[in-house]
């Protein structure tokens, strides 16, 4: 259990650390990117101011003028007139000018980010008044390439600290519930040996009772006949709870013995639906909705208490209306329901009823100590199964239990 939970810790916090760092690099990449456009833009905005009257003057020429090839150039541009004709220009890379010739009316945005043999360019539209507009550009491959580089080096770093931040978490994890789990084995050890202790003075106290009513209870008053009804019947509750707490002891340590042997499941829900049957108020409504045939590997006296404790539940929380059982085959799946119309559970109690000791406030004045649910979730457990809970206050409530093949 402590093993999970620490590894379950370790995960949730090291998953938290490369989220925060991914978006962490995202927004670093997301900035830098905007920082190296800023500046390429600005660059490209001052050419545009220095050189705008040259562009002027090459479109109302009305003449196309070679395009000049200047390789040494850090920023291109290319003029075209109002009928998206190309007048004039200079190129650093030659061929680039051909891939954005037949459809410079496409790079509509004032600024688009191009990528041409294995290349990237940014470039600025402009307008020439109503006459035309130029396309400006300069090469910001190599500062892609330095973002890229950077990106990659921090998601290297990330999953290298992630994991060493992983093994540290675990390391002090395990440290940190060091105390936990002892105070947990004390408290488990306790429990053991004080159910223990108390079986054979609880056995003999019972032995005891019983014997004086077999042997004085004419001796005794009407009264002290009562008491010692009562005293019997309290010994008899103590020994229940005795008995549940070393159940509990035994599944928390992984000590419970099972008699496992194939069962046909639906013929010992139907056993135990007779016998309920007959014990029932007539106010209630029992049904049973099991499918035949179905069978499962289990230990049929734990299935049987695990029944009886969900029955006897809903049947004490229900003062009228109905309770159903039901038992279908889902694949592999064996699926166990058992609802009722009863009280229901609230909200804010549903996630602790397989609690030890826990009892909703509706339930405080029912008997029993609370156990009841914990040793049928402990059984569940013990066949390789889960179990689920559904209530709403006041409607009934719907426990099911699935059971799968080992």
């Amino acid at each position: 259990m402590f093993n999970k939970l620490k590894t379950r810790l370790t995960l949730i916090y090291t998953i938290s650390l490369v989220l925060f760092l991914l978006l962490f690099i995202s927004i670093l990449y997301l900035l830098i990117s905007r920082e190296i456009d800023d500046k390429e833009i600005n660059q490209l905005s001052e050419y545009y101011k220095h050189e705008q009257h040259e562009f002027y003057e090459d479109l109302f020429e009305k003449k196309q003028h070679e395009i000049d090839f200047e390789p040494n150039r850090s920023i291109f541009y290319f003029v075209y007139n109002s009928k998206n004709e190309l007048v004039s220009g200079e190129e650093t890379y030659q061929g680039f000018l051909q891939s954005i010739r037949e459809k410079p009316d496409e790079l509509a945005e004032e600024i688009s980010n191009v990528e041409w043999d294995q290349k990237h360019f940014l470039i600025m539209k402009q307008p020439l008044a109503k006459e035309g507009f130029v396309l400006l550009g300069t090469d910001i491959t190599g500062e892609k390439h330095l973002i890229e580089n950077l990106t990659w080096a921090l998601f290297g770093l990330t999953i290298a600290f992630s994991l060493i931040f992983a093994l540290l978490g675990f390391h002090f994890a395990g440290q940190a519930m060091k105390p936990i789990k002892l105070a947990f084995e004390k408290q488990e050890k306790f429990v053991s040996d004080a159910s223990h202790e108390l079986r054979t003075p609880l056995s003999i106290f019972y032995s005891s009772v019983d014997l004086l009513m077999q042997e004085e209870k004419q001796q005794l008053t009407p009264f002290g006949q009562e008491v010692l009804e009562d005293v019997k019947t309290e010994a008899q509750l103590m020994n229940k709870l005795v008995n549940d707490l070393l159940f509990l002891a035994r599944s928390d340590k992984g000590q419970l013995t099972m008699d496992m042997k194939r069962v046909n499941l639906s013929k010992l829900l139907d056993s135990i639906f007779q016998r309920f049957s007959r014990k029932i108020p007539k106010n209630l409504l029992f049904e049973q909705k099991l499918e035949p045939g179905i069978c499962i590997t289990c230990d049929e006296v734990r299935i049987q208490e695990l029944v009886y404790i969900l029955l006897d539940n809903a049947f004490r929380f229900t003062k009228d209306g109905k309770v159903v059982i039901s038992l279908c085959a889902a694949g592999s799946e064996k699926v166990l329901i058992i609802e009722d119309t009863g009280i229901g559970i609230a909200a804010e109690d549903l996630p602790y009823i397989f609690d030890r000791f826990y009892r909703a406030d509706k339930m405080r004045g029912q008997e029993g100590a609370g156990l009841g649910l914990s040793i049928a979730k402990a059984i569940v457990h013990a066949h390789n199964g889960k179990m689920e809970a559904e209530s709403t206050l006041g409607k009934g409530s719907v426990f099911k239990v699935v059971f799968k093949e080992r």
